[in-house]
């Protein structure tokens, strides 16, 4: 069964909402909080497809950071926890 791209949404929240309880320090908690956001503003978008969507949202991610103007060492972070999150989720 393909998973819809809500359903991948909540996955990847619910990860990062993990994440974010056991993170100690400021600048972690922050790149939880902004890939949560993006992802709450994405997560109603229609498709199917774990990759698909992740593809998607590595695109949309890109093109955030870069239209809000996040310093660039806050981009690779963000984009590193991404990576991670995506990742974990695949194993699991």
């Amino acid at each position: 069964m393909t998973i819809t791209f809500a359903e991948r949404a909540d996955q990847l929240c619910d990860r990062l909402r993990e994440m974010e309880h056991h993170a100690e320090e400021g600048d972690q908690l922050f790149y939880c909080a902004y890939l949560l956001g993006l992802l709450g503003l994405h997560s109603g978008t229609e498709g199917e497809g774990q990759k698909v969507f992740d593809n998607a949202f590595t695109t949309i991610l890109q093109e955030t950071l870069e239209v809000e103007g996040v310093i660039e060492s806050d981009q690779e972070n963000i984009t590193a926890l991404w990576e991670v999150v995506c990742k974990k989720e695949i194993a699991s």
